[in-house]
């Protein structure tokens, strides 16, 4: 508090004839002091604290920008969309390595396995919800033929959970690959390139 009165001091001495006294040695300062608040009245004072602390309030505003409220900025979200092709893309990515995994290496996995196995089979089911969205934005004669490669995703998804309760890796492997040709007829209903190129 001390400091910030002789700061304010320091400035009232400024704006006054006492320029020289505001940066003299602090046992002249001392001196003079009394002599400088004789003549400086209270409402000096307060216009240049006031202006003090509004200069220094207004640095403070500049330099600290505030934070933007845009969920851009975060950069962890998509626009809908976007986010549900995305998520096409992934499982159908996920459903390879898990076929590869399952056909290759099947005497490698456990039971703990073939339960999260189980389990991703209802991520590819979900995944067929994310299709009917992306395929709102179709026109309608490939809007009829999404809906029915959703169907049969969604089918396939339910009718593999049957291998993988009895551990039966080729099995899962003929369902898998069926999976994996819908995903493909899916993206090619949004390709807007003609076959002639």
């Amino acid at each position: 508090m001390r400091g910030l009165s002789s700061l304010l001091l320091a400035v009232t001495f400024l704006s006054k004839d006492n320029f020289a006294l505001a940066f003299s040695r602090p046992s002249q300062w001392q001196r003079g002091r009394t002599a400088c608040m004789a003549t400086a009245n209270r409402r000096d004072f307060v216009s240049t604290a006031t202006a003090t602390f509004a200069s220094v309030g207004g640095l403070g505003t500049v330099s600290f920008p505030s934070e933007s409220l845009a969920d851009v900025s975060d950069g962890d979200s998509l626009p809908q969309g976007a986010a549900q092709f995305s998520r096409v893309i992934k499982v159908r990515a996920q459903l390879k390595s898990v076929t590869k995994r399952v056909t290759e290496q099947s005497s490698d996995i456990d039971k703990k396995e073939w339960d999260k196995i189980d389990d991703f089979l209802r991520t590819v089911y979900s995944s067929a919800e994310d299709m009917k969205v992306i395929a709102r934005s179709m026109d309608p004669a490939k809007y009829s033929k999404a809906e029915e490669i959703v169907k049969l995703l969604q089918k396939l998804a339910q009718a593999a959970q049957g291998p993988v309760s009895k551990r039966d890796a080729e099995g899962f492997g003929s369902i898998a690959t069926k999976a994996d040709k819908l995903f493909e007829d899916f993206l090619d209903l949004l390709r807007d390139v003609p076959d002639e190129i």
